[in-house]
């Protein structure tokens, strides 16, 4: 009984039962009303019919209309003459019509001393020296059985209401319920830790909303689970690789197991460098974690994105001239300003030279800037391997490399990519990348321009 179906249920069999209750009472009233205003109306119009017959009939048998009535219908009659004496009557006892009569004649009700029987009269005066007025008395319950009749009709169609709101609650009360229960199966089958549930969404309401919500939150939670998987176990790999580098060469250096000093001074540097690796590795993730809780910290200014450009080119000529690269930048003239964090829009550029730098040989850079439909949009091109098409929808993702087998060799730690993308959504911008293998990568940055006002 502590379920929403028999709740539900419960309470709108209350709210019928609170409709439906006074409805028929009032029902039961008005016809009870009705019937008693007709009997008068009957009876006051019978009166007057009497009355009438009485007034153009010479020397009426007043004795055999009153016993004729008195036989053929329950009414009774009294007639009197004009000093108010009865001069024939049907039974009625106990009748005076001085307390009665008006000049408009009468109605009301009497009650048959007798037999305590409850009449409704009315009194009409006749035109007749000899007969001064006719009265018509109508038993109180004539009307009864048609009540009773009514009142039956009446008790029959509040039961067949009642049944058709048992069945329409019944109805409504599962159609309400069910998915409810389903929500709470589903609820509970992802507290276990099962994530593959499926609210079915049969309608557009809010309880349709809040199935599309639940599947919603078990799909997510089950991407959350899976990426939090997937990047225990990219760290666990990003660092066992270091990891073994450290442990072996501090063993040969341990136990000696080096030919002179200068062997063992590039077993230190290699120990130095996998360290730094590891160092570099650890901070890049705590600041891509704090970027996707978007809780990185941003100094937001008004920045010249062509100077930016400038000090990001100057950091990696030294390793263009290494590559037998070149590097040329084709900026548009009086680009705007945008609204960003200087420090991390440099971050962006020299990330994208970097591995623009790295993965070409003998081949050129170009880095060009214009003003599309108020945002400034940077291209920055290579003609380095390029990346293969099926890789391409992956790049942005932490610890995915294109070409495994050969990317650690340059120092990379698979988040550069990952870092570039939050730092520029972070900053109101997109990034695109376009790639042909053995032709290069062309990456396209747009950030708006900045408005007045932004300072």
């Amino acid at each position: 009984m502590n379920r929403i179906f028999y709740k539900l249920g419960g309470l709108i069999m209350i709210l019928f039962l609170i409709v439906l209750l006074p409805l028929g009472y009032v029902m039961v009233q008005i016809f009870t009303n009705y019937n008693e205003v007709h009997l008068y109306e009957e009876t006051d119009e019978m009166a007057s019919q009497y009355a009438t017959l009485l007034a153009v009939v010479d020397d009426p048998d007043i004795e055999l209309l009153v016993q004729s009535m008195d036989r053929e219908t329950a009414r009774k009659m009294v007639i009197i003459d004009p000093n108010g004496d009865v001069v024939e009557d049907s039974g009625i006892r106990g009748f005076h019509p001085s307390d009665y009569s008006t000049s408009q004649g009468e109605a009301g009700r009497f009650i048959d001393p007798n037999d305590r029987q409850e009449y409704i009269y009315a009194g009409e005066r006749v035109q007749n020296d000899d007969i001064g007025e006719v009265f018509i008395f109508s038993p109180s319950d004539l009307m009864d059985q048609s009540a009773i009749q009514v009142q039956q009709a009446l008790f029959l169609s509040g039961v067949g209401a009642l049944l058709l709101a048992f069945g329409f609650t019944f109805i409504a009360s599962r159609e309400f319920s069910t998915p409810l229960q389903e929500m709470e199966r589903a609820a509970n089958q992802m507290a276990r830790g099962d994530l593959d549930v499926e609210v079915p969404v049969k309608t557009k309401d809010e309880l349709g909303s809040l199935s599309h919500s639940m599947n919603e939150l078990a799909r997510e939670l089950k991407r959350y689970r899976t990426n939090r998987q997937a990047f225990f176990s990219d760290v666990s790999h990003e660092l066992r690789t270091p990891l073994s580098y450290v442990q072996g060469y501090c063993d040969a250096l341990k136990k000696g197991l080096y030919q002179d000093e200068s062997e063992r001074q590039q077993f230190v540097d290699i120990i130095h460098e996998e360290a730094h690796r590891m160092n570099r590795l650890i901070h890049d993730l705590f600041e891509l974690s704090r970027m996707e809780e978007e809780r990185f910290p941003l100094n937001l200014e008004l920045v010249h994105i062509g100077d930016v450009i400038k000090r990001a080119k100057a950091k990696m000529a030294t390793d263009a001239k290494k590559k037998k690269n070149t590097i040329k930048v084709d900026m548009e003239a009086k680009l705007p300003t945008i609204v960003a964090d200087s420090f991390r829009i440099e971050q962006i550029f020299t990330n994208l030279l970097q591995n623009a730098v790295s993965y070409t040989e003998n081949g050129h850079v170009w880095i060009e800037g214009s003003l599309k439909d108020g945002n400034i949009e940077v291209k920055i091109s290579d003609t380095g391997r390029g990346i293969a098409t099926e890789d391409l929808p992956y790049i942005f993702e932490r610890f995915y490399r294109a070409e495994k087998s050969r990317s650690r060799d340059f120092g990379g730690t698979g988040l550069g990519l990952a870092i570039v993308k939050q730092l520029t959504e972070l900053q109101y911008g997109s990034i695109q990348v376009e790639s042909v293998p053995g032709k290069g990568t062309t990456f396209t940055l747009r950030f708006p321009g900045a408005k007045e006002g932004d300072e």
